[in-house]
């Protein structure tokens, strides 16, 4: 069961009312955390402007404090995210009461905008990969029909007549000595400039993106796990507890069938948390 869902029974109500204590506590943090300054960024085309941020690096000291407090339980790990743009960083521990588990995650969800640095290697590196680009763009073309050329006579004569863009691929995948044939006779023929340029080319756009910088945009807002995987800016504060029985997790809980010893205990953990979160 997962605190904060409403129910009837009086054990819970209260657990309820100490997780809207411990949920308030965390978002209380994640505001201050989450508090925007202002930096300097540049854009594609040179200009510099102000562009709004926050801290991020401050959640690994929360996460690391609260699980330094909670020293009994187990942590789980604390993990991050990254999926086009959207950045989680998250924090889970439990603990085993008896024949309960109780289990914490703490969550933040967050957007992230790159820009250049406000750096004149930026621009430098921008018009040294166009005038390159622009100076090899014939050369690749024709070596790229060279090197195509060769593929097709290795292959023709390598018994090989006919092929599509699919098997192609499997041929050279699955028949080692042909594609090494083909890999030296390209080499060979464009006495590896095709690599050169492609590896250049690389090595420009690597230099740029060295030169990237992240900002950050999250809305310090509770939301749900539902909210979460949606990709919505926010924090997630729950705590479940479960019942293992026969090696099996089950959320059904009844505090009517709980001990007094176990309700305390659980009391107690959930009472530390509280502690570890003010």
């Amino acid at each position: 069961m997962r605190l904060g869902i409403k129910t009837d029974d009086e054990f819970l109500i209260k657990l309820n009312e100490k997780n809207i204590q411990i949920q308030n506590n965390f978002l209380e943090k994640i505001k201050e955390i989450a508090k925007k300054h202002s930096v300097n960024v540049m854009l594609q085309d040179g200009a510099v402007k102000k562009q709004e941020t926050f801290d991020v690096e401050k959640i690994h000291q929360i996460y690391s404090d609260i699980s330094e407090r909670l020293e009994t339980w187990t942590l789980e790990g604390i993990s991050s995210t990254n999926d086009e743009g959207i950045r989680r960083n998250f924090i889970k521990l439990n603990i085993n009461p008896g024949d309960h588990i109780i289990s914490l995650h703490l969550s933040i969800q967050y957007h992230v905008v790159l820009f250049y640095q406000p750096n004149y290697k930026v621009m430098k590196k921008q018009k040294e990969l166009s005038d390159f680009m622009d100076k090899t763009k014939k050369q690749e073309y024709e070596l790229t029909e060279k090197t195509d050329q060769v593929i097709l006579e290795k292959l023709r004569a390598g018994g090989y007549k006919k092929f599509d863009a699919q098997n192609l691929f499997e041929i050279l995948y699955k028949d080692d000595k042909i594609r090494e044939k083909i890999m030296n006779e390209t080499e060979l023929q464009t006495d590896g400039d095709l690599q050169k340029i492609n590896q250049h080319k690389e090595n420009l756009l690597k230099a740029l993106d060295d030169l990237l910088l992240e900002t950050y945009q999250m809305e310090p807002i509770l939301i749900d796990e539902a909210r979460l995987v949606t990709g919505e800016e926010g924090c997630v504060c729950n705590i479940d507890i479960e019942r293992i029985e026969n090696d099996q997790k089950s959320g059904l809980i009844d505090s009517k069938k709980m001990s007094a010893s176990t309700k305390e205990k659980i009391s107690a953990l959930i009472d530390q948390v509280l502690t570890a979160i003010t």
